[in-house]
């Protein structure tokens, strides 16, 4: 085996499988709190839109806490959002 080979940093798969899923749990926490409030925007019953409203909040406090527990670096960056992405998308490192 080459002697540079053996030098060179090794890939720490799991740690980035791990950083990927939590971005993937991150953005479909974030796509279902949309969900719920577009739901909660067209639902004529008002103590039914209150609720719908706060498991929407609670589903982005959800993510902003797992985004704290990310790297400063990953962390750093903006959320995606709007239509074009997906958590099954981000699992797969594109959208």
């Amino acid at each position: 085996m080459d002697a540079r080979r053996q030098d060179a940093p090794q890939p720490r798969p799991a740690a980035r499988a791990g950083r990927a899923e939590v971005m993937r749990r991150m953005v479909l926490l974030l796509e279902t709190a949309e969900v719920l409030e577009a739901r909660a925007r067209r639902c004529p019953d008002p103590a039914q839109a209150a609720v719908l409203l706060r498991r929407a909040r609670q589903r982005r406090q959800q993510a902003a806490g797992l985004r704290e527990g990310l790297p400063a670096r990953v962390a750093s960056a903006p959320l995606p959002t709007g239509r074009g992405w997906t958590a099954s998308a981000v699992g797969q490192g594109g959208r």
